[in-house]
């Protein structure tokens, strides 16, 4: 019976009755409130018995020690890293835009600094500036985020703008040609700088830029001095100047262009073959101021006593503006004669002669009870007066006109030699024999010999000179006209000597200034050959003469336009012009074109930087550092070669990056 009992309970167990199912736990939400679950796990949608994991993005089965589990494995623990690195969509738009905002915060901050450097404001004004544009719209989140106080203000010109300009200019010369123009002045503070400007080529552009690179204190003024002071800053940036420096100019200083012992003569050591020129309109002031030496004192006396007379007394200006009224003249003012300003002495001749009759009226008026006006009276009514003032007025736009002509910035020394010829012509034709001119080289005339001069009533003066002597009712003597000539006649000698020696025509490197011409497109079809320019450029550039006057024979038959007035627009195109190579057509033209437009004509560049600097440094803003007037000349040097203004100029990733903390230092 129970070995029966046994069978039937087996028989029962494992064939009449279903096998039990194993529990299965549901998912529940208080899982998540674990903080080693809560970023990952989540209900299922595969049932109520299942959790989703959203590391490992799938469904598992299983209660809360499946979980667990599951968390140690090696998938998930993998998984968990590289979400960990990973920012949430809503975060990531929340980063993105607060990039976005710094860097329109740190752009506009930027913008504020280059406003107060292009106007020449005073950094102290920043205080106050950011004040009123977050007054005018409290609501924008990049104008409330602004700070350009005075302080930070300098150091983005200083170390932002400043810096990334000077950065620029440094790789462009440290890789290519260029020349150097350098001048020395004493600013508001007693400080002496010495300027240091560039002349190199934009090729992408293909135009020529004069760059402020560096102002150096100077506490040596010798030459010595000066040379190490250019030497050691090229040295400092790893610019290999003995290889890329072609040209230096400067005004005509014995410290500067001394024959045994200057800068020029010191740089020629370390470069053979570099090129050198005296600044062309500080010579042309200088040939103007020495010959009016010639003529008698107390014309320049009057002019300067006329201006002092007027300039203090508003009284005596009221005045002389209603016989200005009176007579129908145009209410200009009188002009201080400078003898720094090259133009001056010419616009106030101008000026006086354009004022003369009202300035007869008024101190005829006022000399009865002024003694001073009765002096000037006089002066003013003599009629040799008037006669020194038509010649200067007829005499010095010979000069002026050229020396406004080489102060322009854009290339000019292909212009130097006709134009110093077409001058020097037409005062040596004033006084002397035209059969003599004619027979003569110009670099034989004897400007000095009184054999070859004109007879005084023969020497031209001027046509209001001439007319004002021819008049019947001239009321000058025989011996006043003679002493008149003789002095317009020592005007000339002494205006032809300056020329001459400043400007040596018979000198070679006069001479080669002689060939350049070719430059010019109109001058193209009539230059036969190039040789003769390129001859003095043969060994620096290593030019073959017969394969560079091949080029331009075929320059010449191309269809170009020769009539182009900009030459850099012209010599663009040429270098431009490629064969089916895709390489250029005129290798060794465009290589020497570009080595001749960099060359300096003038240093008027350096005088303008200094003109710049005194509306920056100024007696109430003397405390000025060198580094600050930097930054700020090379801020504009930004502004200048963007050609734009401070609301529109590219601010730069480089700037951007400079933007930081340290931008204090």
């Amino acid at each position: 019976m129970a070995s029966s009992n046994d069978e039937d309970s087996t028989t029962r167990s494992t064939k009449g009755w279903p096998k039990k199912k194993p529990y299965l736990q549901n998912y529940r939400v208080d899982w998540q409130k674990n903080p080693n679950y809560s970023k990952w796990l989540r209900s299922s949608k595969k049932g109520a018995t299942y959790f989703h994991c959203m590391f490992c993005n799938d469904s598992y089965l299983g209660g809360l020690s499946a979980v667990a589990k599951h968390s140690k494995t090696g998938k998930h623990v993998c998984n968990a890293k590289s979400v960990a690195n990973t920012i949430p969509i809503n975060q990531m738009q929340q980063v993105s835009n607060n990039i976005t905002t710094d860097k329109k915060v740190k752009e506009a901050e930027i913008k504020v600094a280059m406003f107060i450097t292009e106007h020449n404001i005073a950094f102290r004004t920043s205080d106050h500036l950011i004040s009123l544009i977050k007054s005018l719209n409290p609501e924008s989140n990049v104008i409330n985020k602004m700070s350009c106080n005075r302080t930070k203000a300098t150091a983005i010109v200083t170390n932002v703008i400043g810096c990334t300009g000077f950065d620029s200019l440094i790789l462009k010369i440290a890789n290519q040609q260029f020349s150097i123009l350098i001048d020395e002045s004493t600013d508001k503070s007693s400080t002496k700088h010495l300027a240091i400007v560039v002349r190199l080529m934009d090729y992408d552009e293909y135009k020529v830029r004069d760059e402020f690179l560096s102002l150096v204190e100077v506490k040596n003024c010798t030459a010595q001095g000066i040379y190490e002071l250019i030497v050691n800053f090229f040295l400092k940036y790893s610019v290999p100047y003995k290889k890329n420096l072609i040209a230096f100019a400067s005004d005509g200083a014995n410290t500067m262009f001394g024959q045994h012992h200057s800068v020029k003569t010191l740089l020629e050591n370390d470069i053979s073959n570099l090129f050198v020129m005296k600044c062309i309109c500080h010579s042309l002031a200088l040939c103007a101021s020495y010959a009016c030496q010639k003529i008698p004192d107390e014309i320049e006396d009057t002019i300067r006593n006329i201006y002092t007379y007027m300039k203090y007394s508003f009284k005596r200006q009221l005045e002389f503006k209603e016989f200005q009224t009176f007579l129908e003249i145009k209410p200009h003012k009188l002009l201080q004669p400078s003898q720094t300003r090259w133009l001056a002495l010419h616009d106030c001749n101008t000026r006086i002669l354009e004022q003369l009759k009202a300035l007869k009226l008024y101190f005829q008026a006022e000399h009865l009870i002024d003694n001073k006006a009765s002096d000037l009276y006089l002066r003013v009514s003599n009629p040799t007066f008037e006669l020194y003032l038509n010649f200067l007025d007829f005499v010095l736009p010979i000069l002026t006109s050229l020396n406004k002509l080489f102060q322009h910035e854009k290339p000019q020394i292909y212009h130097l030699y006709s134009k110093m010829v077409s001058a020097y012509k037409t005062i040596l034709d004033c006084y002397m024999q035209s059969n003599y001119l004619e027979k003569t080289d110009l670099e034989k005339v004897q400007y000095r010999n009184p054999q070859y001069f004109l007879k005084n009533d023969e020497i031209y003066v001027g046509g209001k000179c001439m007319a004002l002597l021819s008049e019947t009712d001239c009321k000058l003597s025989s011996a006043e006209k003679k002493i008149f000539f003789t002095n317009c006649l020592n005007f000339y000698v002494e205006c032809s000597k300056q020329i001459f020696q400043r400007f040596p025509f018979h000198s070679p490197q006069i001479m080669c200034l002689k060939y350049l011409s070719f430059l010019n497109p109109k001058e193209i079809k009539n230059t036969m050959s190039i040789a003769p320019a390129a001859n003095y450029f043969e060994n620096i550039l290593e030019l073959n003469l017969n394969d560079i006057d091949r080029e331009w024979r075929q320059l010449k038959n191309f269809d170009f336009d020769f009539e182009q007035v900009d030459i850099t627009k012209f010599w663009k195109s040429v270098r431009d012009t490629t064969n089916c190579d895709g390489l250029e057509f005129f290798p060794l033209i465009n290589k020497f074109v570009a080595y001749i437009l960099i060359l300096p004509h003038s240093s008027a560049c350096v005088e303008r930087l200094f003109s710049v600097i005194n509306l920056n440094k100024t007696k109430i803003r003397n405390r000025l550092s060198t580094s600050t007037l930097s930054g700020i000349l090379h801020s504009k040097n930004i502004l200048n070669h963007q050609q734009k203004s401070c609301y529109d100029f590219s601010v730069t990733n480089n700037m951007l990056k400079k933007h930081k903390s340290d931008m204090y230092k």
